[in-house]
């Protein structure tokens, strides 16, 4: 009978080390249990696990960015998508998730679905390490440790090694492609809607531009995002003009805008059809970085292959 409950009582005290510590957002965060109903708050960090194999596990995707077709459907790669923006708390409960990773910030406000309160009843977090307060300029080393993370917790760990080296040989392959050319300046146009949404220094895209060779036009301002009028676009005068194309803003719209503002189609990039369109959730911090930096480098390199 001492063995027994001496048996037990070890059992009792090996039951926390069952769950799962990981560092994320510069903080300690506990999977009490391996996920199995992950829910998705954005497209990119969807495709993320998508890559990493979790799709079995998934049991909803949010916010959609730049598929309408899966929007339209209901289902994303197979996941059902529960909410076209932020699910609301009695939503997201109602799923009974174990895990739930976001992809901005704004995934996880300060009510009932943040952190803090998910943690609190038992529901395991994530927030992509690019979106956390506070992160560095490597958005490519954070790429690479949400991988190694999650691949981790997911029990994927070989697979998130064969993304991380997939990463890698693309930008290796785009840095192949300029090496030696000139250096265009870029603008980025993230929305049209309420002036042009741009990037400055600290965004990412100046980053991913710099992987393929190119460099944001308007990199001299210190600030992740600003808004520039038509004028002083116009001013500056970048060789090419990229996209986002968003379901919100849709490529097709802003181009509609170039051709037909009397300022903006005056642009070089605009006369000479050197505009250049990619999916919103590729010119985030991703799984598709690195295919988006060699894409980039072809198109803005002609002929270098």
């Amino acid at each position: 009978m001492l063995r027994l409950i001496l048996g037990a009582l070890l059992w009792l005290a090996a039951l926390p080390t069952l769950a799962d510590s990981y560092e994320n957002c510069g903080k300690t965060w506990r999977l009490e249990h391996p996920a199995q109903r992950i829910v998705a708050l954005n497209q990119h960090s969807a495709d993320l696990l998508l890559a990493l194999g979790a799709g079995p596990s998934m049991i909803g995707v949010a916010y959609l960015d730049d598929d309408g077709l899966a929007q339209a459907q209901g289902h994303y790669h197979g996941v059902p998508v529960i909410s076209r923006q932020y699910p609301s708390a009695e939503v997201l409960y109602s799923l009974k998730p174990d895990l739930v990773v976001g992809g901005f910030a704004s995934a996880f406000p300060d009510n009932f679905s943040s952190r803090e309160r998910l943690g609190a009843i038992g529901i395991g977090s994530y927030l992509l390490e690019s979106a956390c307060a506070g992160h560095d300029e490597d958005y490519f080393g954070q790429i690479r440790r949400d991988l190694l993370t999650l691949g981790r917790l997911l029990h994927k760990e070989q697979q998130a090694r064969q993304l991380i080296a997939g990463m890698d040989a693309d930008l290796d392959a785009a840095a192949a492609l300029y090496r030696g050319r000139e250096t265009p300046a870029v603008f980025y146009l993230d929305s049209e809607v309420n002036g042009l949404a741009s990037q400055g220094q600290r965004g990412f895209v100046g980053v991913l531009l710099h992987a393929a060779g190119a460099r944001n036009s308007f990199a001299a301002i210190d600030r992740p995002r600003l808004v520039v009028d038509s004028e002083t676009l116009l001013v500056n005068d970048p060789d090419v003009l990229l996209l986002a194309d968003a379901l919100w803003s849709p490529a097709s719209r802003k181009r509609q805008l170039l051709h037909s503002d009397p300022v903006l189609s005056r642009l070089r990039a605009v006369r000479q059809k050197r505009l250049i369109d990619i999916p919103f959730t590729q010119l985030v911090p991703g799984i598709a970085s690195g295919r988006t930096a060699l894409e980039l480098a072809r198109r803005l390199h002609p002929g270098a292959d």
